[in-house]
């Protein structure tokens, strides 16, 4: 018994140091001591993941403008694609006098890149009634969302044998398998990444480092 209790579910523990937003170093030693005294293994998995969600929903509400960007951002293709972008847009930037690799990125990545800008407004609204607004913020966010749909489009190449398959009937074309709401989540994570990680002022980090020390 005393042999069991001194070894606590290190996937959980590693679990709730990288996942949990929030000071986790008084949870864990909370957790780890009523494990030592009555509770198991899995009353530790069930109050990590519990501790999991209760903060990633608070670091939802703290970082709202960033939240409302990805909606947005996964909002404007779905509701807005076919209607404002413009057919003649690729033919406008001339990709064909581009350089490589310039030209086949305009080519292919011009509609998400388009789609993508148009989000950015928003995000800086929001940044702007949290008082947190800041021009390198919107740069930086942009840049990150960019070079994510850059690296998820060319992905395909690689991932099309696993996650699409042939249109019954016409061999020549492909459908992706994965649900669609699957897909609309992995967007919506990439904006919300790109804004959280692009919002991350210096100020924030020092304060951080400030509460860690």
């Amino acid at each position: 018994m005393t042999d069991r209790r001194s070894h606590p579910p290190k996937g959980a523990l590693w679990l709730l140091r990288h996942a949990y937003f929030g000071k986790n170093e008084a949870l864990e030693g909370d957790l780890l001591e009523r494990f030592r005294e009555k509770q198991s293994a899995i009353w530790i998995w069930r109050q990590v993941f519990i501790a999991i969600t209760l903060g990633t929903l608070s670091a939802f509400r703290e970082r709202w403008p960033e939240v409302c960007y990805a909606i947005i951002g996964v909002a404007i293709p779905l509701a807005f694609e076919k209607r404002i972008y413009p057919s003649g847009f690729r033919f406008w930037l001339v990709w064909w006098r581009l350089p490589w690799p310039f030209s086949q990125l305009v080519m292919e990545l011009s509609a998400s890149f388009l789609m993508a800008l148009a989000a950015a407004p928003f995000l800086a609204v929001g940044l702007v009634i949290a008082q947190r607004f800041r021009w390198t913020y919107i740069l930086r966010t942009a840049g990150i969302n960019l070079t994510l749909i850059t690296l998820v489009h060319y992905s395909f190449d690689y991932l099309s044998p696993w996650i699409t398959r042939p249109v019954p009937g016409y061999p020549h074309q492909r459908m992706i398998i994965i649900p669609g709401a699957l897909q609309l989540l992995a967007f919506f994570l990439m904006f919300f990444v790109a804004a959280w990680l692009g919002s991350r002022g210096r100020r924030h980090l020092t304060q951080k480092s400030g509460q860690s020390a």
